[in-house]
């Protein structure tokens, strides 16, 4: 708590001395980062082996594809319809649409250099083909080495396949390296934990300090909508995780203030992933080997986060613009919010917004004039997008995995058998 209110304050009125430590927290939010990828691969390989030679593989595929789909429909929904109930986009005074105007038009030369080269990209190939292109790696080193998690992901998920697949002489050795790598990058992550109120500090002053409050005068509305419609999400992703838990209410919110704080601090879903999955092993008491697998294909393949975000942003758009909605179009914005909410998956910075463009053109609605009020305020909605990501990931997780079992032999594995977790780390 001190270190966001000196990160507040330096922000707001220490604007110089909190650029000059930008690049702290830059470099705070990389170390983070660096241990990440191999924790992933490892994670997700051996999880993935070791499910396809258990007898429940069938059980937890089934589950995953359920949770998975009602999750993504239902923050969909959500965001969709408390946008609707609110009306962000409707009766804005003359005012409000005279300071949006003037920042449409101060930025048009900005927003054409800005999207030089990447609208035409994502809207003329077919979302899903371009989707399912994205997910198979030319050469599984190079994505490595360019951190592309979307392409890291699927491989190992089919190395894993295989692994499950191979014999178990030659399996074995493989899953005790993979182990070991497993282990190592989460202590270097505990051990980077532990300059985390440095790291929140500087990364909150950098951000205060770039973002300013003028757009967000001119935005209110939809910013304080957006971030209910989170809010909404949030409290009911507490609530599975709870329900499945089997603990007090305290002991789940507690045991998720770190994820919850890095998400808003880092905007970065993936470092959030070691301490998501630190929460419901260690504190929650998930089966280790199902979080292991579930938490990183929630948090990189469901982005529950954009969904939403592109479901109610569609509908403040349609409002702007008085477009009548009706059950056609409100079943278009849940399905192709979800499938432009997937494709994010990899997609940084403004090409993720531009994928917006996947849901208002069905509709018949322009993306340009808005897309610069978005790119405006977009560092205020990110941490609340990439919190919606990342708790939401862990309720789907916590609504697939059982408890572990308190056998004394359980405890004391070594493995990650689905059936003997291994000792928390």
């Amino acid at each position: 708590m001190p270190a966001i209110l000196i990160g507040l304050y330096l922000g707001i009125f220490q604007k110089d001395i909190a650029l000059l430590l930008t690049p702290f927290g830059t470099l705070y939010l990389t170390l983070l980062k660096m241990c990440v990828l191999p924790l992933l691969f490892s994670a997700i390989t051996m999880s993935v082996g070791k499910l396809i030679g258990s007898h429940e593989a069938n059980k937890y595929v089934k589950r995953i594809l359920i949770v998975f789909g009602m999750g993504l429909v239902g923050v969909s929904a959500i965001g969709a319809v408390v946008a609707i109930g609110t009306n962000p986009g409707g009766n804005l005074d003359d005012s409000t649409l005279t300071a949006l105007g003037v920042i449409v038009n101060t930025s048009e030369l900005d927003l054409q250099v800005s999207l030089s080269g990447l609208t035409p990209e994502v809207t003329e190939e077919p979302m899903l083909i371009s989707f399912l292109f994205n997910l198979v790696p030319d050469n599984i080193f190079s994505s490595l080495s360019e951190g592309n998690s979307l392409e890291i992901l699927f491989f190992s998920i089919v190395f894993g396949i295989a692994m499950g697949y191979s014999k178990e002489s030659a399996k074995e050795d493989v899953f005790r390296i993979l182990e070991t790598v497993f282990t190592a990058a989460k202590k270097l992550i505990d051990w980077i934990i532990i300059f985390l109120p440095f790291g929140l500090c500087f990364l909150l002053a950098s951000q205060m300090a770039t973002t300013g409050f003028g757009i967000l005068i001119a935005m209110q509305n939809f910013v304080l909508i957006t971030i209910l419609a989170f809010a909404v999400i949030y409290g009911l992703s507490t609530l599975v995780i709870w329900k499945n838990a089997g603990v007090s209410l305290w002991t789940v919110l507690m045991s998720l203030k770190e994820p919850t704080i890095l998400a808003l601090a880092t905007r970065s879903s993936f470092t959030c992933l070691p301490s998501s999955i630190s929460a419901l092993t260690e504190t929650l008491k998930f089966d280790r080997q199902t979080v292991n697998l579930v938490t990183p294909l929630a948090i990189t393949v469901c982005r529950f986060g954009p969904v939403a975000y592109f479901a109610t942003t569609s509908v403040f758009v349609a409002q702007l613009y008085n477009y009548q909605l009706n059950l056609s179009s409100f079943l278009i914005i849940i399905i192709a919010s979800i499938l432009a909410g997937m494709a994010t998956a990899g997609a940084t910075g403004i090409l993720t917004l531009t994928l917006l463009d996947l849901v208002l053109k069905p509709l018949g609605l322009p993306l340009e004039a808005i897309l610069v009020l978005l790119i405006a305020i977009d560092p205020i909605i990110d941490p609340f997008r990439t919190l919606g990501i990342v708790h939401t990931g862990i309720a789907a997780t916590a609504a697939i995995a059982d408890i572990q079992s308190s056998s004394p032999q359980t405890a004391n594995s070594p493995t990650l058998e689905i059936s003997t977790p291994s000792e928390s780390f």
